[in-house]
C-alpha cells in the first residue's frame, strides 16, 4: 500500500518584542507537528526588529531546527510583516498552505491541525474563530479587550458587508496555497490589526471558500499587547474604504447626492423668481423637478454605479432604459414629498412638535422611503 503523502504548511508568526514567548511557542508547533496526518510543518518567524532580542533567541533555536526560518525588516505593523512572511513562504514552492497565527500564545498552536484539517477538506480560507458555535475567549481575557474585538467585528460587518462570518478580525487562520496565489498582495496596505479583514475581504469578493472553525481564543502568556490608538484610525479608515459597494457607503452617496439636490433646487428657485422673474410657484415646480433630475442622473452614475457594472464588463445602457428609470425615480420622488409632506403635518399639526423637529423626521423618512425604493424599484440592486 503506497504512503500517503505528506503536505507542508509554514506556519508564520509575526513578532515584536516577543522574548519571553518565542522559544516556548517554537518548540509547541515542532511538537505539533510531529502529531498531524499528512501534514509537516516549517515555522518563520517575520520579526519588526525587536530591541528585546526575539531575533537573537530564533537564531540560536535555528541550530536545533533546520525547518525554523527568520526574516526581519523595519517595525511596520502586523500586516507589513504578514505580507513580507507570505512573499518569503510563496517563493517555496513546496509549501501547500499558510498558518498565520501570534506568537504570544493566544492561539493554541494544538488547535493547528483542526485549520488543516478544513483545508483537507475543501477550504481555502480557515478562520479559528472566537464566535461561531464551539469558540471562546479565555475567562482571563480583559473585558476591555473583549468589548473592543465585539466593536471591531460589527464596525468591519456593517463597513465591509461580509454577514456570512462570525470572526472577522480573526487572526488565528489557515490558507490554501493556490488560492493565496491569486491574491494580489500588493493591494493590502493595511499595517495594523485591520490586515485581518483586508485579507478575508480579499478572499470574499474572489469567491474563494471561507471556513471558521472553533477556537480559544486564550490571554498572552508573556509581553504587553502591541495595539495603538492609530491603529483604531486605520481600522475604521480602511474598513470603510474596503468595498465600495457596501450599504454604508452607497447610503452615504446617496445623502450626498439628496444634499446636492436641496442645492439644486435652491439656487434654480432663486434664478427664477430674482433673475427671470417668474412666478414663485411655477418657478417652484421647477426647480423641484430640476432637482430630481439632477438627483437621479447622479445616483444613476454615482451612488448605484458599481452595483450595476462588473469591473469586467463594459456596458453601455440604451437611453430607453435610462428615461424608464428616470420616471419611475420621478415617482419615487414625488412618493417621497408626500411621505414627507404628511409625517410634517401630523408631527407639527398634530402631535404638536416643534416646526424643526417634525420637518427633521420627516425628511429621515421620506429619506429613507426614496433610498429603499430606488435600492429596490429603480436600480433594482442584488447585494451579494
Amino acid at each position: 500500500m503506497p504512503k500517503k503523502q505528506t503536505n507542508k504548511a509554514l506556519v508564520i508568526l509575526p513578532t515584536y518584542n516577543e522574548a519571553g514567548n518565542i522559544q516556548q511557542i517554537i518548540e509547541e508547533i515542532f511538537q505539533v507537528s510531529k502529531r498531524i496526518p499528512g501534514w509537516r510543518l516549517e515555522v518563520l518567524i517575520a520579526d519588526d526588529s525587536s530591541p528585546d532580542g526575539t531575533a537573537e533567541l530564533v537564531k540560536k533555536l535555528q541550530k536545533k531546527h533546520l525547518d525554523l526560518y527568520l526574516i526581519s525588516g523595519k517595525k511596520a505593523g502586523l500586516g507589513k510583516a504578514y505580507i513580507r512572511g507570505f512573499k518569503h513562504g510563496l517563493k517555496d514552492s513546496s509549501f501547500d498552505a499558510f498558518v498565520m497565527m501570534d506568537a504570544d500564545f493566544s492561539h493554541d498552536p494544538a488547535t493547528i491541525p483542526t485549520l488543516l484539517a478544513a483545508i483537507d477538506g475543501g477550504a481555502d480560507y480557515v478562520i479559528g474563530s472566537r464566535y461561531v458555535s464551539g469558540g471562546q475567549t479565555a475567562k482571563n481575557w480583559p473585558k476591555l479587550n473583549l468589548i473592543n474585538s465585539r466593536v471591531a467585528n460589527i464596525v468591519a460587518r456593517i463597513f465591509v458587508d461580509i454577514n456570512d462570518v462570525t470572526d472577522l478580525t480573526g487572526g488565528f487562520k489557515a490558507i490554501r496555497r493556490r488560492s493565496l496565489e491569486k491574491i494580489n498582495l500588493d493591494r493590502i496596505h493595511s499595517g495594523g490589526y485591520v490586515f485581518q479583514v483586508n485579507l478575508l475581504h480579499e478572499f470574499s469578493r474572489s469567491g474563494f471558500i471561507i471556513q471558521e472553525v472553533p477556537v480559544i481564543f486564550n490571554n498572552r502568556r508573556s509581553g504587553h499587547s502591541k495595539r495603538h490608538p492609530r491603529d483604531i484610525i486605520e481600522f475604521f479608515y480602511i474598513t470603510y474604504r474596503l468595498n465600495p459597494n457596501s450599504r454604508l457607503r452607497r447610503i452615504v452617496r446617496f445623502s450626498l447626492v439628496g444634499f446636492s439636490g436641496t442645492l439644486v433646487n435652491l439656487l434654480i428657485i432663486f434664478a427664477m423668481v430674482h433673475l427671470l422673474h417668474q412666478v414663485v410657484l411655477f418657478s417652484d415646480a421647477v426647480a423641484i423637478e430640476s432637482s430630481v433630475i439632477s438627483n437621479f442622473y447622479m445616483n444613476h452614475y454615482y451612488t448605484f454605479r458599481a452595483a450595476f457594472t462588473s469591473p469586467r464588463i463594459t456596458r453601455i445602457e440604451p437611453p430607453k432604459s435610462i428615461f424608464i428609470k428616470l420616471g419611475k425615480y420621478n415617482l419615487v420622488a414625488l412618493g417621497g414629498a408626500a411621505i414627507s409632506f404628511i409625517i410634517f403635518a401630523i408631527g407639527f399639526k398634530i402631535l404638536g412638535l416643534n416646526y424643526i423637529l417634525a420637518d427633521l423626521i420627516a425628511i429621515v423618512l421620506a429619506l429613507s422611503w426614496n433610498y429603499w425604493m430606488s435600492v429596490h424599484i429603480v436600480w433594482k440592486v442584488v447585494d451579494n
